[in-house]
């Protein structure tokens, strides 16, 4: 990451920070924006710090392809987590909630399968 992209994530996560506990000292309630701009400054910063590695590019298939996978398994338990918590809060199943990790859980077996058919023929 360069100077200049630093310089502008410094500001924006100093800003985020500033509004938050700003929403906290005077009582407002921390919403989804909170959340989400903080989630895309972690999404935007990490890659650039993992990039700088060398590695040819059969090592960086390979690490892109187990990454991906751990990311699928860990999304998967946070959906499967958050179905149980649900549950035993207010002992129903959210039926969104359910059906999105129901999705979740045959999306890789799918796509494994439309890929192995495609380099068989």
């Amino acid at each position: 990451m360069n100077k200049t992209n630093f310089i502008i994530f410094i500001t924006a996560f100093l800003l985020g920070t500033s509004y938050t506990i700003f929403k906290i000292i005077t009582g407002e309630k921390i919403g989804f924006n909170e959340f989400l701009f903080f989630s895309m400054l972690l999404m935007l910063y990490l890659p650039t710090i993992t990039t700088k590695i060398e590695r040819s590019e059969e090592e960086k298939r390979k690490t892109a392809e187990k990454i991906s996978k751990i990311s699928y398994f860990l999304l998967l338990l946070f959906l499967c987590l958050a179905v149980l918590i649900e549950d035993i809060l207010t002992g129903e199943i959210n039926t969104l909630l359910a059906g999105v990790l129901a999705l979740g859980m045959v999306t890789l077996p799918l796509v494994e399968f439309f890929m192995m058919k495609k380099y068989r023929s």
